[in-house]
């Protein structure tokens, strides 16, 4: 037993450093900072990002995010965390350190007076002539930190000689505490040196048995508590307990997507992401973003007359074959006045937008940034887009809401905005989390049913069915329920909902899960900032969805897309026209393309799509001194591809460019070394200055 305990205690109290090459590979500064400063606070996933970074300037960042997220009070302008963390390590070297010729930190009093603090009290036993050189400090626990109410450490020269250690009733024993005109270490009477600590002090003996009172040891037998190992491994863990690392996590998954300024300034979120279909069929994804106030920060003017801040999105769409589908960046400016940020008080803030999208199967991303604060967000969703047709009547996804109202005006009933079929505004749950007591709002819309169809909706508990609701399909085909959470415990509960024929066949299932909470109250959010795509714009729903098949290799639909689009006679839509006409030049048809591109040369004369598709289109036709004016315009427009390249390259050689021609080649090759026939190419334009 003595044993096993040895070697946890070795555990405990190892340098939490290893040898590590990334370290001697830091930078003098940084490897202080990992191998001394921190290294009793920093989390194993801290210290592992943080030996990942290669760039000074990340590892700086880093630093001031771990410096930041132990910082007890963001509105002063110190880290009292911080401040104090640095007092404690300066008093370890400057006074914990004197017997020995290590630096203080390294010593046991100077790691535990770093990680603890300053002792409630200590009591000194030096110069007795039955005891080796003891001190025994008291700490008061601190609520939240995994340690005792009260606990003790005792430290101890061993034969009196060297440095102070900590002490172990179960390794060490009273008997390490008495010199050897008394006990020598190993002594088996045990109850004895127990017996003469009694003699000189108490509270010293009740420490060689038990270094937490609450779990004191035998007095009778001087059997010393277990429990003291235990509490020592959580002493060792209470710097990092309830530390959160998603910042560092979320600097491994998003780091590469955020500048530099936002990479460690991460902070939590919820979401929630609900599919409704436009009247057309078009899926619209809807989502909804909750920032929790102590991580939502805004500017204020001097007269504090208003509260603002702008917020960077980008919204990521990828398909199961792992294209880029959806890839949109937009901004919104945030204002609040002083009535309105009164609102959101202690309450998150909510972002909720929309976008739509093709059938399919998405990994979808959206990441919030803050301008003020350089903070950034992600929500994230496994999202499947089925194809709503009126001849199959068929479910959207059920979206949980915690509020639905009316909203007045003369609105389309069938019109779709951010969390709005018509009139019928919904204020979704973000996480579907509900607490006892709340009511539930059902919602679904019944794509290409009748008021004829019935929905029922199905609350779940494994597998006994605790509620059924028969609903009615509204005109416009949402449908919405109330679910009382009564006479419920806590808990994750599947709620089904069931698309029923006039006949009554089952035409379509959706299936959502819903959080019970046993909190009595769940925190809604003060402010919503609610926009959304404009589906009302002729043609924008077709040239968006046309856009995405096209990029999934879909031409032969994108083609149809985009020729809805025009056909809406919306002029001030261009986009459309460029992209059909890529439609024409993947299907050889240039002049098809020129139609179309020509007109749009002189109102955008840098629009890239355009000059690049005019430069294709004439050397589809062999017109190449034309095409490779177009080309080289397009390539110092915006980077291009490999096929311009060629393009580009094929018309210069055809010139007799053959310098500008080899030029092309060689940059094409760099962006796609898979080309073959284009290696030939440049083999044949080398070929002569070899000769020479």
């Amino acid at each position: 037993m003595r044993y096993l305990l040895t070697l946890l205690t070795l555990a405990v109290l190892a340098p939490l450093a290893s040898a590590d090459e990334r370290i001697d590979k830091l930078p003098p500064e940084h490897k202080l900072w990992i191998e001394r400063d921190v290294i009793y606070i920093i989390t194993e996933r801290e210290r592992e990002v943080f030996l990942m970074l290669d760039a000074l300037e990340e590892r700086d960042r880093f630093i001031e995010a771990f410096w930041r997220k132990r910082d007890p009070n963001l509105a002063t302008p110190e880290n009292e965390f911080k401040i104090e963390h640095y007092r404690r390590l300066e008093y370890a070297n400057s006074h914990l350190g004197r017997e020995t010729f290590r630096d203080g930190w390294r010593t046991d009093r100077g790691r535990y007076y770093i990680i603890l603090g300053e002792p409630q009290s200590i009591m000194r036993f030096d110069g007795y002539s039955e005891l080796v050189s003891a001190h025994l400090w008291f700490f008061q626990g601190k609520p939240g930190s995994g340690t005792p109410a009260f606990f003790y450490l005792l430290f101890f020269k061993r034969n009196d000689f060297g440095e102070y250690r900590l002490y172990s009733p179960m390794i060490d024993g009273p008997q390490a505490l008495l010199n050897a005109s008394g006990f020598t270490p190993g002594d088996s009477d045990q109850r004895a040196a127990f017996q003469a600590l009694r003699q000189v002090s108490a509270e010293l003996a009740q420490a060689s048995l038990s270094l937490d009172p609450s779990e004191p040891g035998d007095f009778r037998t001087a059997r010393p508590s277990m429990g003291s190992q235990l509490m020592m491994a959580r002493i060792e863990e209470s710097p990092r307990r309830a530390i959160r690392t998603d910042y560092a996590d979320a600097w491994m998954r998003y780091g590469n997507r955020v500048s530099a300024e936002y990479s460690f300034n991460y902070v939590p979120s919820r979401s929630v992401f609900s599919v409704l279909a436009d009247s057309s069929g078009m899926a619209l994804v809807h989502y909804s973003i909750e920032i929790d106030p102590q991580n939502f920060t805004l500017e204020t003017d001097e007269q504090q007359s208003k509260f603002y801040t702008t917020l960077d999105l980008s919204i990521e769409a990828i398909s199961a074959d792992g294209t880029l589908v959806v890839a949109t960046d937009k901004e919104a400016y945030i204002e609040l006045t002083p009535t309105q940020m009164r609102e959101l008080g202690s309450r998150p803030f909510a972002y909720q937008d929309d976008f739509p999208l093709v059938p399919g199967d998405f990994d979808v991303t959206v990441i919030v940034r803050n301008r003020v604060v350089s903070q950034y967000t992600v929500a994230e969703a496994k999202i499947h887009i089925p194809r709503f047709t009126k001849e199959a009547p068929a479910l959207t996804d059920i979206i949980l809401a915690f509020d639905s109202s009316l909203v007045g005006g003369t609105l389309d009933d069938t019109l779709v905005r951010t969390y709005q079929v018509g009139k019928l505004r919904l204020q979704p749950a973000a996480d579907n989390l509900f607490v006892l007591g709340d009511t539930v709002h059902l919602v679904t819309q019944a794509f290409g049913a009748t008021p004829d169809h019935k929905v029922v909706f199905e609350l779940w508990d494994g597998g006994e069915l605790l509620k059924s609701l028969e609903s009615s399909v509204t005109t416009n085909g949402v449908v919405v329920d109330h679910l009382k959470l009564e006479n419920m415990v806590g808990g994750t509960f599947p709620i089904v909902a069931r698309l029923i024929s006039p006949s009554g066949e089952t035409l379509s299932t959706e299936t959502a899960e819903m959080t019970v909470s046993p909190r009595s109250v769940a925190n809604r959010p003060g402010f919503v900032y609610r926009r959304g795509l404009n589906t009302r714009i002729p043609g924008l729903l077709s040239f968006m969805r046309g856009e995405q098949l096209w990029k999934l290799g879909d031409v032969a639909n994108a083609k149809v897309a985009f020729e809805e689009a025009l056909a809406s006679g919306n002029d001030r839509l261009v986009p459309p026209r460029w992209m059909l006409a890529n439609v024409h030049l993947k299907e050889n048809h240039p002049d098809d393309a020129l139609a179309l591109l020509e007109p749009l040369e002189e109102p955008f004369p840098d629009q890239f799509e355009v000059v690049a598709g005019l430069g294709l289109a004439h050397y589809l036709k062999g017109n190449y001194e034309t095409a490779a004016t177009y080309l080289s315009r397009a390539r110092d427009i915006r980077p291009p591809d490999a096929a311009l390249w060629n393009a580009l390259g094929d018309s210069y050689e055809r010139l007799g460019q053959r310098d500008k021609a080899r030029e092309a080649f060689e940059r094409s090759i760099q962006l796609d070394s898979e080309q073959p026939s284009v290696r030939e190419r440049l083999a044949s334009l080398n070929a002569p200055a070899e000769k020479k």
